[in-house]
């Protein structure tokens, strides 16, 4: 019954290659019982929101502008989610939380240098990972 959001960063900054490991990521949630996903784009904005209910190999990208963690933060709080994942690599202002957030946030940066950059400010809003592909 958890309602999670995963937002997906297709900043300019973010490569297609850590793009598509972030799908590879979302897709792995199916195989841990999860029936349904809401993945958000984004990057300086809200760039689509869709409900996955199985892995997807193919996915459309809009966006590759400049980045803003905000947008996903507000989006989350304003629509009831209990968890919110942040695929990134990290490279935006820290968000401010709304006042009243109650959303479990969890940043996964895409490479070990992106972690070891950011965690610091990442851990003061939530947890911070590395993504481990392979």
């Amino acid at each position: 019954n958890t309602r999670l959001l995963v937002a997906v960063d297709v900043s300019g900054s973010v490569s297609d290659k850590s793009v598509s490991d972030f799908y590879g990521v979302i897709n792995s949630a199916f195989r841990y019982g999860f029936e349904g996903v809401d993945v958000l784009q984004f990057d300086c904005g809200v760039q689509s929101v869709i409900t996955l209910t199985k892995a997807v190999k193919n996915f459309a990208v809009s966006g590759r502008g400049g980045t803003s963690f905000q947008e996903p933060v507000d989006y989350a709080h304003e629509n009831g989610y209990d968890g919110l994942v942040i695929l990134t690599d990290g490279y935006a202002p820290e968000p401010i939380l709304p006042e009243g957030f109650k959303t479990g946030l969890l940043w996964v940066c895409e490479d070990q240098e992106c972690f070891d950059q950011h965690k610091s400010w990442m851990e003061k809003t939530g947890r911070a990972c590395v993504m481990q592909i392979g």
